[in-house]
């Protein structure tokens, strides 16, 4: 399924675009407010290609994408015409409490993380570059990328006020402004010069706060300014809204943001951080050894978000952060040991290759897809990874970790852990807090016994079975064949195709899946070669080339359908050699297709061979059900 496919079906079992008040997306997971929760179909969610999960937390509905959650969302996007107005606000749904909060985090934090996780890293390279001597702190080019790597905490509350104003549903402009008043150059210039005697306003004081690189004060800025906004535009007359509305929100907003607003949130911020320095004076490892084991269940639910707002404000007071990123390093670690354990350890060649490319999502800090794809599935290697997390946890908590810049917590992030003031102790302590994480769930999850197999199906016809023998050698997760009596006439269908076989009942596609097209099987092909399946007559060929029928001598109509949802693709990559009407002999070459070409094109290549007049029998079995297949072997077995 690609993109765009995805993106509909989404959209669709989400309750319909109707029934989505907010959509927007972090790092590995599509996020929205919904009117109606129980419009949302969250099991078929779930079994949809490319979906690693799905969960209502915190009166949010989150679909886990992984690492394509940019993609999907730029198409879900598109396809999406928000409406935002007062009439639809009235029917969503309200958050209560520590959900409403949560909620808030998110929706205000998630959208900004691009901006900040990039000039975060920039930040960690150019300190690794002048660890190493590769580049001058007085150089211009130093210069010039240190700007861009401070540029997006310098300005912090621009960033803020944009998604504060998206979130709080009120005009973005207009809270740009409002974030442009604390930076201004009255403020800041009184600030720099150490003119601490505040400025009167209508005889009440405006405190002289440097607001650069503050978090607090804009998002109460906002906030307040939703609800003026929304009183003087009721009482503002139409023809003279333009005009009027926006200064006389802002002459009111504004002298409430200086002051009293602005301190308190610089109060606030404070407090954040000395609340942090608090709890690592007096209870360091143990609030690692806590944070490090229970962070993946706080990710998982989306409690993280309430780290960020003291996260960013120890990065902007202190120039480092202790708590959220460095615990989220070695957490992510423990999660990449767990993974790739289970890629050496597991014989099961499905979860062997789900293991590998989430370990390395892992390794570069995106988690969801190893939490989601193996260790949750499995339960023992999650176990694992969170004893791995603690350990590591409490290792950098007992050392005091710091973390000098806003990154993906994963290997790329390390340059982030060079101290500034030089020395490379805090750098090493990273790298150990790293490989005792890694090892240790690396370790248990290899001594744990786990169980990776997948359910194998099981065919059952009648009660006086005789069992049909294919002319072919054993393999590996044979099934009998069993029909319903000696009389009965069994009609044959050798594989068109060379591959791994899949049960329907695996398949994304509904319709196949439920066999409303017919029994049968599908097949991942290994080559792009399908040929007749036995002697017979071409009865179909689709327009766009993906797909053909064809009638054996004895009546058995197949549908071979290369690919799912291949017919968007028109025709391209695939060449038919036959037509309709043509005798076909068993081997015959029916189409020739460019798999690599289609695989890169985002399609999914298994392909459904259906029996599509399975009615007029008693049943149609597959003579395997799992394992590889080679072409012209016997595939199924039709019963009168």
């Amino acid at each position: 399924m690609n993109h765009r496919e995805l993106s509909a079906e989404i959209i669709q079992l989400t309750g319909g675009e109707e029934n989505i008040i907010q959509a927007w997306h972090c790092i590995t997971r599509l996020r929205f407010n919904v009117k109606d929760e129980k419009k949302v179909q969250l099991e078929q969610i779930k079994k949809l290609n490319g979906v690693l999960g799905a969960q209502f937390q915190n009166d949010q509905f989150q679909v886990v994408i992984g690492n394509n959650v940019a993609a999907v969302y730029a198409e879900l996007e598109g396809q999406l015409k928000q409406d935002t107005s007062t009439e639809q606000d009235k029917q969503a749904p309200r958050s209560r409490g520590i959900n409403a909060v949560l909620d808030t985090i998110s929706g205000i934090f998630t959208p900004i993380l691009p901006a900040i996780v990039g000039t975060g890293m920039l930040k960690g390279i150019l300190a690794l570059l002048v660890t190493l001597g590769l580049l001058h702190e007085t150089s211009g080019e130093y210069q010039i990328l240190s700007s861009i790597g401070n540029a997006a905490f310098y300005f912090l509350p621009f960033l803020l006020a944009v998604s504060s104003a998206r979130k709080f549903k009120v005009n973005e402009y207009i809270a740009l402004t409002l974030a442009g008043t604390l930076l201004y150059p009255t403020i800041l210039d009184a600030f720099n010069a150490n003119h601490l005697e505040p400025i009167r306003f209508l005889s009440l004081p405006v405190s002289i706060v440097n607001y650069t690189q503050s978090v607090i004060p804009i998002i109460l800025g906002v906030w307040l300014l939703s609800y003026v906004y929304r009183w003087v535009d009721k009482v503002i007359p139409g023809p003279v809204k333009v005009i009027f509305t926006s200064m006389i929100v802002l002459v009111i907003t504004v002298p409430v943001l200086l002051i009293a607003i602005g301190p308190l949130g610089t109060y606030i911020g404070t407090y954040l951080e000395m609340g942090t320095s608090w709890l690592f004076a007096h209870s360091g490892p143990l609030t690692g050894i806590i944070l490090g084991g229970l962070m993946p269940l706080i990710v998982m639910t989306g409690m993280h978000y309430a780290f960020f707002p003291g996260t960013l404000q120890n990065l902007s007071k202190l120039g480092y952060d202790v708590l959220l990123l460095p615990i989220n390093l070695v957490t992510n670690m423990s999660q990449a040991g767990a993974v790739m354990a289970v890629f050496l350890k597991t014989k099961n060649p499905n979860m062997k290759s789900i293991a590998l490319s989430s370990g390395i999502s892992a390794l570069l800090g995106i988690t969801e897809p190893a939490l989601y794809g193996v260790t949750l599935k499995l339960k023992k290697p999650f176990y694992a990874s969170l004893v791995g997390g603690a350990a590591g946890g409490g290792f950098i908590t007992a050392v005091g970790l710091k973390c000098f810049g806003f990154a993906v917590p994963g290997l790329l992030s390390l340059p982030l852990y060079i101290d500034p003031k030089g020395g490379m102790s805090n750098l090493w302590y990273a790298l150990i807090g790293v490989a005792i994480s890694f090892v240790i769930s690396f370790i248990l999850t290899l001594m744990l016994k786990w169980d990776d197999s997948e359910p194998q199906p099981s065919v059952s016809l009648d009660p006086q079975p005789m069992e049909v023998k294919p002319e072919t050698s054993p393999k590996e997760n044979k099934l009998p064949v069993t029909v319903h009596s000696i009389e009965e006439k069994k009609g044959e269908v050798q594989s068109p195709l060379t591959g791994e076989l899949v049960p329907l009942a695996e398949l994304p596609d509904k319709t196949f899946a439920d066999e409303l097209t017919g029994k049968g099987i599908a097949i991942r092909p290994t080559e792009g070669k399908v040929t007749a399946p036995f002697d017979g007559i071409v009865t179909m060929v689709a327009k766009s080339k993906h797909a053909i029928m064809l009638q054996s001598m004895d009546g058995i109509d197949i549908l071979i359908h290369v690919g799912l949802n291949t017919v968007s693709l028109k025709g391209k990559f695939f060449d038919v050699k036959v037509e309709a009407g043509q005798e076909v002999r068993l081997g015959d070459p029916l189409i020739e297709f460019d798999l690599e070409s289609i695989k890169a094109a985002g399609l999914d290549i298994v392909s459904p061979v259906i029996v599509t007049n399975t009615p007029d029998y008693l049943d149609v079995v597959p003579v395997h059900v799992k394992g590889v297949i080679s072409m012209n072997e016997l595939l199924l077995v039709t019963v009168r």
